[in-house]
């Protein structure tokens, strides 16, 4: 079974399409999408399309997908992410909308091996960042391979039932991860729209399962057509500064 795992698209159509030109639908079996489909980004609407064209196998919210659709309120957003929500809200259509309120939150299981959650299996909302986080949420999670989003930070977190490694991919390299048995994986994809690593570059992971091997892979996008978007729909312009950062 192979799985396109996408995680953190923001609004970003630029950057969706070109993943989904490198891993079109001919390429896996299945899609998993991780949450936050919207907020930040200029094409609220083509994404959540987009994606709901694809037929996920699951599909679970973010937290700017639950402010954005109106489901609840950005009482915990800063600033410049209530601004992007509230715009967002306004931009979407009565559909997306719904679409987006009536999504389910993590963690869901997907099968024997894999579940999903947005920001850990304890908290749909929490940062996984530190090993103190991370080992929580491996303490929660029912199936050997959890993946989740939200830090928009590609990481493998591995515990081998005694020890817990971290380990990050390399700038501008794919990170090859062979699942081992017996092995807990606590893996974030990194965001497709948003990369916060200081790499541009849209991110996401594939998993071949009977190879038992996930691959944490970048690529390039056109980051000036969406910056000049994000200005030109009036949306503050430190969401596009960061898009070339990654930050």
């Amino acid at each position: 079974m192979r799985s396109l795992v996408l995680s953190d698209i923001h609004g970003n159509l630029g950057a969706l399409e070109a993943v989904l030109e490198t891993a079109p639908p001919s390429s896996y079996d299945r899609l998993l999408v991780l949450g936050d489909l919207v907020g930040y980004g200029a094409n609220p609407n083509e994404v959540v399309d987009r994606i709901f064209a694809l037929g996920p196998h699951v599909l679970i919210r973010g937290n700017h997908d639950r402010v954005s659709s109106g489901r609840e309120e950005p009482t915990r957003f800063n600033r410049i992410a209530t601004l992007a929500a509230l715009w967002t809200r306004e931009a979407l259509t009565e559909n997306n909308r719904k679409r987006l309120a009536d999504l389910p939150a993590g963690p869901i299981i997907v099968d024997g091996q894999i579940e999903v959650c947005h920001g850990s299996p304890v908290d749909e909302d929490t940062y996984v960042i530190e090993k103190d986080d991370a080992l929580q949420a491996l303490q929660a999670t029912e199936r050997p391979l959890c993946l989740f989003g939200h830090t928009h930070l590609p990481v493998v977190f591995e515990h081998d039932g005694t020890v817990l490694n971290v380990v990050t991919p390399n700038p501008g390299e794919q990170l090859v991860v062979t699942i081992q048995p017996n092995h807990q994986y606590l893996i974030n994809p990194g965001s497709v729209g948003q990369p916060r690593d200081g790499n541009p570059r849209a991110a996401f992971a594939t998993f071949d399962s009977e190879q038992n091997e996930l691959v944490l892979r970048r690529i390039d996008y056109p980051v000036d057509s969406a910056q000049r978007k994000i200005v030109g729909a009036g949306l503050p312009g430190t969401l596009a500064d960061r898009l070339s950062l990654g930050r």
